[in-house]
This record gives C-alpha cells, sequence and structure tokens, in this order.
C-alpha cells in the first residue's frame, strides 16, 4: 500500500446472538470516534437487517493516518467493548485505488447497502466518458509522432489519475443520495 494514497479498511464482525442491538449501538460509537479522528474520509455501518453480521468501513487520507488510528488508544478502548457483544471479527480488507472510488457517506453508523453495480457501472460511464473526449481532442493530437508504446502509456496514466483523484470523489458525493438509495 501506497502511504501517500487514501485507503479504505473494512472491518467485518458478527455479533453474539441476542447482542446485535448492543452491537449496533457500539458500531455507531466507534465509527462516529473513528469519523472525528485525523485524517479520517468518512466512517459507516453496512448492516442488513435480520442478520449478525455488521461491516464497519473507514477511509482515511492515507496509510499513516489509518495506522494512528489503528494505534490510539481511544480505537483499543472501543474494540475492548466487543468481547462481551461479538461473536468474531470475520475479515479485514484493506482497499487503495480504483475500488474506492465510490465515496462512503461520512455520517457516521449511517447503515448503508452498497451502490447496486448497475449505478456504479453509469456513473463510470458518464465520468469517463468527458474525460476520453477530452483526451482525444486535446492530448492524442500533440502526441502523435509518439510511439505507440509511448501514446498508450498516456490514456491510462491521464485517465485513470483524473478519475481516481479528481472525478469519481466529486462525482459519487453528488450523485450519493441516489447511489445508497434503494435500487
Amino acid at each position: 500500500m501506497a502511504d501517500d494514497e487514501p485507503v479504505t479498511v473494512v472491518f467485518s464482525w458478527r455479533a453474539k446472538p441476542g447482542k446485535e442491538n448492543e452491537f449496533a449501538e457500539w458500531a455507531k460509537g466507534v465509527t462516529s470516534a473513528a469519523a472525528h479522528f485525523p485524517g479520517n474520509l468518512g466512517a459507516t455501518v453496512i448492516h442488513e437487517q435480520d442478520s449478525r453480521d455488521f461491516h464497519l468501513i473507514v477511509q482515511f487520507v492515507d496509510g499513516e493516518a489509518l495506522q494512528r488510528w489503528l494505534n490510539s488508544r481511544e480505537r483499543t478502548r472501543w474494540h475492548e467493548k466487543t468481547r462481551d457483544i461479538a461473536e468474531a471479527r470475520t475479515a479485514v480488507q484493506q482497499r487503495t485505488g480504483l475500488e474506492t472510488w465510490f465515496y462512503v457517506p461520512a455520517h457516521a453508523g449511517e447503515a448503508i447497502k452498497p451502490p447496486p453495480r448497475w449505478k456504479q457501472w453509469l456513473v463510470s460511464l458518464v465520468a469517463v466518458y468527458p474525460l476520453v473526449l477530452l483526451f482525444q481532442a486535446f492530448i492524442v493530437p500533440r502526441v502523435s509522432d509518439w510511439p505507440l508504446w509511448a501514446k498508450a502509456a498516456m490514456f491510462p496514466l491521464v485517465i485513470l489519475t483524473l478519475m481516481t483523484y479528481v472525478v469519481m470523489p466529486l462525482v459519487s458525493r453528488l450523485l450519493r443520495r441516489w447511489l445508497y438509495t434503494p435500487s
């Protein structure tokens, strides 16, 4: 993981039988604490009704900010509270780059479902098309005499950089109400 790019981590937990409500309150509290921690970009909980599985998602500006949260006394105190309410932490997933294009709402503790794939596809298509058009209009003519390998390298370099750091964070924030509503 590069230390200078945003990072998203998903912690998957299973509540003890009968402790789902207590775990939901804990999840709301820990994501609220994470959301207010320096370097945090957002924190939320994904939980389907009638399930004991909870997925806590936190986003940080970089790996260093994430490590500060993971090593903090505050997080340790929250983690200790899981002994009585959690059966197990079932998985930890850490992601950077393309899979984190879709903005996680920053409302701590808000239970959300990920956007349907068709919405993700549509938003990506609408976001990338203008970039491809601008690339073809303004960059391709300037590099027409370059070797094929260099021209080919320019396309993903420019498009993916703009999509990851500029376009998708903005577009997914602007469309979050539509993305995160039931289809």
